[in-house]
Parts: C-alpha cells; sequence; structure tokens
C-alpha cells in the first residue's frame, strides 16, 4: 500500500487527533466539535464522491496534522463553509450536485477566506488556469505526486499562522 491509499480497516482517529469520531455509513469518520481538551487541531474539508479519493486526501490532512471533514456533495459543503471552522478544503473538479467552480463561489460568499484546493483527472491547463482566475489557492492533476499535496498544505498553514502571530503581536 502507498502512502497515498486509504487503508481498509478503519483508522482510531481517537489516537491520531484526541477527538472521539464515530463512522458513516462509508466509515469515513464524523469528528466531534472541537471542543475540551484538543480545540487547536485545525480541521480541513475533503469533498469527493469517491471513496477512495476522499480515503487519499483525508489522509495528506491528517499528515499535516489538520483534521479531515468528509463531504459527498456540494450541498453538503456549503454547510462546513457557513460554519466557517476549516483550515483548508480540498475538492475534485467534478460532483454529483456542481463543479468546483460551484465550491469556489459557496466559499467566497462565506467570506472565511479558506483556502481551496482543486484536485483533476483531467489535468487541461485551461482548466488550471480558470480555477486559479476564480479564486483556487492551487489546482493539482492525477495522480497525485507524493508529497506534493503535503507541502502545499504545509506551506500554507506556515503562512497563516505567521499572519495569526504578527497579529497578535501587533495589538500587544
Amino acid at each position: 500500500m502507498s502512502q497515498f491509499e486509504f487503508p481498509a480497516e478503519i483508522i482510531d482517529f481517537t489516537e491520531i487527533l484526541g477527538r472521539r469520531a464515530t463512522h458513516n455509513s462509508e466509515t469515513f469518520p464524523i469528528l466531534e466539535p472541537q471542543t475540551g481538551e484538543h480545540p487547536d487541531i485545525p480541521n480541513g474539508l475533503v469533498v469527493s464522491a469517491n471513496d477512495r479519493i476522499r480515503g487519499t486526501l483525508g489522509e495528506a490532512l491528517l499528515l499535516c496534522g489538520v483534521a479531515p471533514i468528509f463531504s459527498t456533495s456540494l450541498a453538503e459543503s456549503g454547510k462546513h463553509l457557513k460554519a466557517g471552522d476549516l483550515s483548508a478544503v480540498i475538492c475534485e473538479d467534478l460532483l454529483p450536485d456542481g463543479r468546483y467552480s460551484d465550491l469556489l463561489q459557496l466559499q467566497q460568499q462565506s467570506a472565511n477566506n479558506t483556502p481551496v484546493i482543486v484536485v483533476s483527472r483531467t489535468g487541461d491547463w485551461e482548466e488550471y488556469f480558470e480555477a486559479l482566475e476564480r479564486g483556487a489557492h492551487d489546482f493539482l492533476a492525477y495522480p497525485l505526486i507524493p508529497g506534493e499535496l503535503q507541502r502545499i498544505l504545509k506551506a500554507f498553514l506556515a503562512e497563516r499562522r505567521q499572519r495569526c502571530k504578527a497579529r497578535i503581536a501587533s495589538h500587544l
């Protein structure tokens, strides 16, 4: 099994994240709201209708210390974006009820400045430029290069932490 394949067994996210998790009918975790012991663990939204891809992208988030929340549709994703407690969103280009461009529009309406990374099976250059013009933080094509998604996520999260530290320091 490569580092990007989701294991067949259920992962105990309690050990990894210090938070209890239940599983939906597709055995993907539904994490409890961040309260109590570990409120500092960031959440990331993975949007894909494909079980294997959700697992792969969720694992990449975990490797960056981000708790994955899984969504299979644009409608469900909109609820998470409105809640505003996300550090990153990773979505496929095509969803059962829309496209990545629809998700980018929802993200912009939520005004929470969460970066959206789009992953695509086509890898079309025009689509790449269109995604960036519409506000995507990045656009990756399958097959994903090992470590590429983690590198992008870690760089963004480090930049965001620095901005928060600077903002706090300016108020002291």
